[in-house]
């Protein structure tokens, strides 16, 4: 049996740890990161304003409201905020993946909506309401287990 000596040895372990560096540099920079938001600088920016946008939508007495059934998430919005005059979207937002996001329109029919969610992969979603009414903006958020 040949014996390799130490100069050998150094430039074999020097070899493998290159090799070991590139193999997992290309693995990581081939990996899909999902953000929490493509425009994350912008939405920073604009955080006092969601602040404010929140802080409205708490002053009411009568909150909206959002229930989950096991099949349906059925929104209530309350008396005051009569219904062909809200308009904004709903948002399904997954945060493990963020192709499975979904956005629907508000359309309100005897101040409710109902939505089936038996599309919607199990686990856990946040729902997202945004929506306008009288000029004004308001928000509300949610976390669902399907």
């Amino acid at each position: 049996m040949k014996k390799i000596s130490w100069g050998t040895g150094i430039v074999i372990g020097i070899s493998i740890f290159v090799i070991a560096v590139v193999i997992q540099t290309i693995f990581l920079m081939n990996q899909k990161v999902d953000l929490v938001t493509e425009d994350y600088y912008t939405k920073g920016l604009d955080y006092q304003k969601q602040i404010e946008i929140e802080k409205r939508t708490n002053q009411f007495a009568n909150q909206v409201n959002l229930t989950y059934d096991g099949q349906f998430v059925i929104i209530n919005f309350p008396d005051t905020f009569k219904s062909d005059l809200v308009n904004g979207e709903i948002v399904f937002y997954r945060p493990s993946d963020s192709n499975l996001d979904i956005k629907i329109p508000i359309k309100l029919e005897n101040q409710k909506q109902v939505i089936p969610v038996s599309s919607l992969k199990r686990g856990f979603w946040r729902v997202k309401l945004n929506w306008n009414y009288n000029n004004n903006n308001y928000y509300k958020e949610t976390a669902i287990n399907i």
